[in-house]
């Protein structure tokens, strides 16, 4: 089983270790049609890329395309910024961006003293009760529902989550569910949720490293020990069909 193309790699724009270059280099050799630059975004405090950079990017993407055939997306990895599903785009931010990943992560830029408060310190504290799972539910049902997301990187990572009600929108929406290489919160129940409302999957290596590029080994391990429908990894020998991203 190969992956068309690999929708989750991190260059030195944030805390990766390679150029965008050299993630395209690694995908041409390993036989991959596509891959897209995933950096972290604007409103996450250590490691995001600075709209100041976009030009930058959009050269070394084209670059990296005529050098090694490769098509390479600009896409971010932006934050959950707050309870109402907020996630650091601005609407001009879409002229540029060919796709957009969501996940939830520790330092970021929140919204308010509340959200700070209810979605990151509880969740950076482990306080998993059931009333803030609800509210990390609500959270991602709110961001797919009114935000320009094509894939939820690592869902349930650090923020627990009733995947039966966000299974169901995000299939409504054509809003696709990563198996991550590097960490996936799922147990079999989870991903019998997760088929019964015929999730789309999409295998991606979340990679930091050049060399981790197409890496998904980890998310074909669920494919396969879970037996997970090939016709729900959307990127499994074939393109994506990622939806037109607007506000």
């Amino acid at each position: 089983m190969v992956i068309y193309g690999d929708y989750h790699t991190h260059t030195t724009y944030s805390h990766g270790k390679g150029s965008i270059l050299d993630n395209a280099t690694v995908a041409k050799n390993k036989g991959l049609k596509e891959i897209a630059i995933t950096d972290h975004g604007f409103s996450h405090k250590l490691f995001s890329i600075k709209r100041s950079q976009v030009d930058n990017i959009i050269m070394d993407i084209q670059k990296a395309q005529k050098a090694t055939g490769v098509n390479v997306l600009f896409g971010i990895e932006e934050n959950f910024t707050s309870l109402n599903g907020q996630i650091g785009l601005l609407k001009r931010d879409l002229d540029f961006l060919n796709i957009v990943s969501v996940g939830y992560h520790k330092c970021v830029k929140a919204d308010s003293l509340r959200d700070v408060a209810k979605l990151f310190w509880a969740n950076n504290l482990h306080f998993y009760t059931k009333a803030q799972i609800e509210r990390n539910t609500m959270c991602v049902l709110k961001a797919i529902e009114h935000q320009p997301i094509n894939i939820i990187t690592h869902l349930g990572v650090g923020m627990p989550v009733n995947l039966d009600e966000i299974a169901r929108m995000a299939h409504e929406k054509n809003v696709f569910i990563e198996l991550n290489g590097r960490r996936i919160a799922f147990n079999q129940a989870d991903i019998e949720t997760l088929i019964k409302h015929d999730t789309k999957f999409i295998l991606n290596s979340d990679a930091h490293r050049p060399e981790k590029v197409g890496d998904v080994r980890n998310g074909m391990n669920y494919v396969l020990k879970y037996g997970i429908p090939e016709k729900n990894i959307v990127n499994l020998g074939k393109r994506p069909d990622f939806k037109n991203i607007h506000f």
